[in-house]
C-alpha cells in the first residue's frame, strides 16, 4: 500500500464511524487509554468516548478526517483552525464519567486525556490524535493524512501546521522532521509527568506557504 494508492480514501468523520473511530483510537493509543482507565475499567472508558461523540453529534467531530482502506478505517486525524470551530453541544462529560468510573478515576481519566492543552491561533491549523491501526503503520498512511492537513491548510491559506509530540518518540519526530516539520519548543509540564509520566512535549511546526507570499 502506497501513499498514493487508489483504494486510499480520505474523508470528514461522521456519526457512522465513531465505533470505528474508537477502535482505532484504542489500538493506536492503548498505553495512554489504559493509563487513563485502568484495565479493569479500559473498555467502560472506550465506551464513555463513544457515547461523548454520539451525544454531541456531527459537530463534535468537526476537523476529524478518517483514512479508509478497502471500505475498514484504519486510521484518523484532527485538523483544526481557529476560525473554523464550531460550538459543539454541551455534554455533560463529567458526570457520565464519573457514573461510568467512579468519582477519582473519572477526574484521572479527563485529566491524563487533556494533559497537554494548546490555544489555536488564527494564523495555524492545529493537528492532534494521529492514530494509525498497528497493523497498517510504516505503508504510508500517516504522511498521507499529514499531506491531507497541508492541503486543507492551503486551501484555507493557513500559514503554519503545528502539532505536539512526546519529545521522547524519536520515530514519531523522525516522521514530522521527514515532512517538513521543525521543532519550535519544548514544553515541559510537572502534571503530564505525574498523570502519564511523559514530561516533555516537543511543539512543531511547518511553515505550508513558504514560497506563496
Amino acid at each position: 500500500m502506497s501513499a498514493t494508492a487508489p483504494l486510499y480514501h480520505i474523508r470528514p468523520a461522521t456519526v457512522a464511524d465513531i465505533e470505528a473511530l474508537v477502535a482505532v483510537h484504542a489500538d493506536a493509543f492503548n498505553d495512554k487509554f489504559l493509563q487513563a482507565f485502568g484495565a479493569r475499567k479500559f473498555h467502560r472508558g472506550l465506551a464513555l468516548l463513544a457515547e461523548t461523540w454520539r451525544r454531541q453529534g456531527n459537530a463534535g467531530l468537526q476537523g476529524i478526517w478518517v483514512v479508509e482502506w478497502h471500505d475498514t478505517i484504519i486510521g484518523t486525524i484532527a485538523v483544526r483552525a481557529r476560525h473554523t470551530l464550531r460550538e459543539a453541544p454541551m455534554v455533560p462529560v463529567e458526570w457520565l464519567f464519573i457514573r461510568g468510573l467512579g468519582f477519582f478515576r473519572a477526574m484521572y481519566a479527563l485529566s491524563a486525556l487533556s494533559v497537554i492543552d494548546h490555544s489555536i491561533r488564527f494564523d495555524e491549523m492545529y493537528i492532534s490524535d494521529v492514530a494509525v491501526m498497528r497493523a497498517y503503520r510504516r505503508r504510508g498512511v500517516a504522511a498521507a493524512m499529514l499531506r491531507h492537513a497541508e492541503q486543507e491548510a492551503r486551501r484555507q491559506r493557513i500559514k503554519y501546521l503545528t502539532l505536539y509530540v512526546n519529545a521522547h518518540n524519536q520515530s514519531a519526530r523522525a516522521l514530522y522532521l521527514k515532512m517538513g516539520f521543525q521543532m519550535h519548543q519544548i514544553r515541559r509540564s510537572l502534571w503530564a509527568w505525574v498523570l502519564i509520566q511523559h514530561a516533555s512535549w516537543a511543539l512543531m511546526r511547518k511553515d505550508v506557504m513558504v514560497g506563496e507570499r
